[in-house]
């Protein structure tokens, strides 16, 4: 199968929160933040790189919002790209994508796995920081986590392709029976634009959050997706958010 930009975004977001069975492939996300992300974005690439009508649906017994694709020809698509039923702690991004020279390529799989799998959050600086900065959440930073020690080179790999400055750690388990996490961190104004210009976020949920970051020059933690709809469409003081007035 020729591999668009298209199809390595779904490759992306299905090596975060896919899961492949014999019989079927099915997605799942949050069920308050990712309808969109659902609707507009994995269910339209989806039914078109796979010629289905994909449509999600809720499962509200998980809070995850999703759809099943039961099609023993796609089915093998994904293994014969490498994916398993157990994929949790061992997925790799598939080498078609690894060994592709197409940069765009590179930077479709990070933004469906981003989309997935990571966030954009808003720090409060300490120190010696202008008081704006010191109160409302100024700093940003993107942050992929996941337990797959591998992909998370591969991730760091791409990255690296890109010329998107970032850096890879190990997150250690809050749990005892959790797993040590690998965490690739995006943080600064200017790291922050160079990843928006060369990958983007398709995501609502994070893209929204970026775009209050521009117009007000933070963003306040703990929105809801509609709360940052609201804020964008200047029904909502994003600054109501914190205990004081400015």
């Amino acid at each position: 199968m020729k591999l668009t930009e298209e199809f390595s975004e779904i490759l992306g977001m299905f090596a975060a929160d896919g899961c492949l069975q014999n019989d079927y492939i099915c997605m799942w996300g949050n069920i308050y933040q990712d309808k969109d992300y659902y609707n507009s974005i994995v269910c339209p690439f989806f039914s078109q790189v796979f010629n289905k009508n994909v449509v999600a649906h809720e499962k509200k017994s998980n809070s995850v919002y999703g759809f099943y694709l039961c099609d023993k020809k796609v089915v093998e698509i994904f293994k014969n790209l490498g994916f398993t039923n157990n994929k949790t702690y061992d997925v790799t991004i598939p080498k078609e994508v690894l060994e592709s020279k197409n940069k765009e390529i590179y930077a479709a799989f990070i933004r469906g796995f981003t989309d997935c799998d990571g966030c954009i959050n808003f720090l409060k600086r300490k120190g010696n920081y202008k008081p704006f900065s010191l109160k409302y959440n100024t700093y940003p930073r993107i942050e992929i986590v996941s337990v797959s020690h591998e992909i998370m080179k591969q991730v760091s790999y791409l990255l690296n392709k890109l010329n998107i400055r970032h850096t890879s750690y190990y997150r250690k388990p809050a749990e005892v029976n959790e797993k040590i996490a690998v965490k690739i961190s995006i943080r600064g104004s200017s790291r922050i634009e160079d990843f928006m210009k060369k990958v983007g976020f398709n995501n609502h949920g994070h893209y929204t959050k970026y775009l209050i970051w521009k117009k007000y020059g933070m963003c306040p933690p703990k929105t809801t997706l509609e709360q940052r709809k609201l804020i964008l469409q200047n029904q909502l003081d994003p600054f109501t958010f914190y205990n004081r007035s400015r």
